[in-house]
């Protein structure tokens, strides 16, 4: 009886059917889902604003050349049984550096620490395949066809450069929040776009300046406006210096263009741009305009220019118009009132704002350790303008 036998055909079709399966569908779910919005800047920035990517056609373009250069390794190399997935590296190696790209590299177009790495990842799969061929060829005992035996080895490869090559993707978060929220505003997705990193407490301008617009767009600014972090002032809302960058698909520019009109190079700041639009009788009256003056004031903690600025476009005549105003907005008026007197604010007309703020103030007053009460105020009334006013 022969022990020492190949190993069926069956079993080889198996392993590569079910390899080449996950393979490609890590690959396209990758590329879909996590890696779409780097590799569309990239696009965008190396092509000089020509073509644009496309999320579905790209990942299932990428993924099926990525599966031919895997069918052109396993002819050459001819590998099988339990090697069979090493047959993957070069595709797993070309995605990894397909994956890796930052704003740096793609910026400066060039491939850092891919120049030693790659080659010398290179070498090393050749010494593998140089060692596997000089040990004896894969057989198997005649009558012992257990699958699982060939499959785990091949599944447990899979894995690990998946692993790898995950984890050699840009790790900077805010980075990606920031390229998904441009990619939301382009599909002009303005809900979704609002909450990206909504639970982070990393921030950048241009994110907030992002997530700022489509609140506005939503008509929810004066609502959310400290939903996020905000240690930049009034340039999140606008960052004039980015309005002809050519890594970015959306800029500045773009919000210009929804306030009315865009900014002579001359405008420098922000508040110099809004001062030209309040005074403009083509723009004064964009109902986005009211929210970016006053939220500006409320970012650079100028309770005086809200006051002015806010009866302007909002009517305070009775307290349930007062009730009506987006919640950044009371919370102003709020401390605009206990200014004036007790008697002012005790006849605010948000009793539950009011029970909120007083709240507010008795854990800022109490005798308890500075960083046990900023943790308690962060926690509770970190969303707050009170909080934004006293750090």
């Amino acid at each position: 009886m022969n022990y020492n036998n190949p190993i069926p055909s069956t079993i080889s079709n198996v392993i590569r059917l079910f390899t080449v399966v996950l393979f490609a569908l890590f690959s396209f779910l990758y590329l879909f889902s996590l890696q779409c919005d780097v590799l569309a800047e990239a696009q965008y920035v190396f092509s000089g604003g020509v073509t644009s990517y496309s999320r579905f056609w790209g990942a299932l373009i990428i993924t099926m050349i990525l599966l031919g250069v895997q069918y052109v390794v396993a002819r050459f190399t001819k590998l099988t049984g339990r090697w069979y997935a090493l047959t993957f590296f070069p595709s797993f190696l070309l995605l990894a550096f397909l994956t890796s790209l930052n704003r740096a590299v793609i910026a400066d177009f060039s491939l850092h620490q891919w120049v030693w790495a790659l080659p010398l990842l290179i070498v090393a799969f050749g010494v593998v395949l140089y060692i596997r061929h000089k040990l004896p060829d894969e057989s198997i005992n005649e009558g012992d066809y257990c699958l699982s035996r060939y499959l785990w080895p091949n599944f447990l490869s899979l894995f690990i450069m998946m692993v790898l090559c995950g984890a050699n993707a840009s790790a900077d978060d805010v980075y990606m929040y920031e390229l998904k929220a441009e990619r939301l505003l382009l599909e002009k997705d303005y809900e979704a776009a609002s909450r990206v990193g909504e639970k982070s407490l990393e921030t950048s301008p241009r994110l907030n300046e992002l997530r700022l617009y489509a609140l506005a767009q939503q008509g929810l600014l004066g609502e959310h406006l400290f939903d996020y972090p905000q240690p930049y002032g009034d340039q999140s809302l606008l960052l004039m210096d980015d309005t002809l960058s050519r890594l970015h698909r959306f800029t500045s520019k773009d919000i210009q263009a929804s306030l009315g009109a865009w900014a002579n190079p001359s405008v420098t700041t922000f508040r110099q741009y809004v001062d030209l639009l309040k005074h403009n009788s083509s723009t004064r009256h964009n109902p986005m305009l009211a929210d970016y003056v006053l939220c500006g004031h409320l970012l650079r903690k100028d309770l005086r220019g809200f006051t002015l600025d806010i009866k302007k476009y909002y009517d305070l005549s009775s307290p349930e118009k007062v009730m009506e105003l987006p919640k950044a907005y009371r919370e102003a008026i709020l401390l605009q009132a206990k200014a004036i007197g007790r008697d002012s604010l005790n006849a605010f007309a948000d009793t539950l704002m009011l029970a909120a703020y007083r709240d507010y103030c008795d854990i800022r007053n109490s005798e308890e350790k500075e960083i046990v009460v900023n943790n308690r105020l962060r926690r509770n009334y970190g969303n707050t303008l009170w909080w934004h006013i006293d750090n």
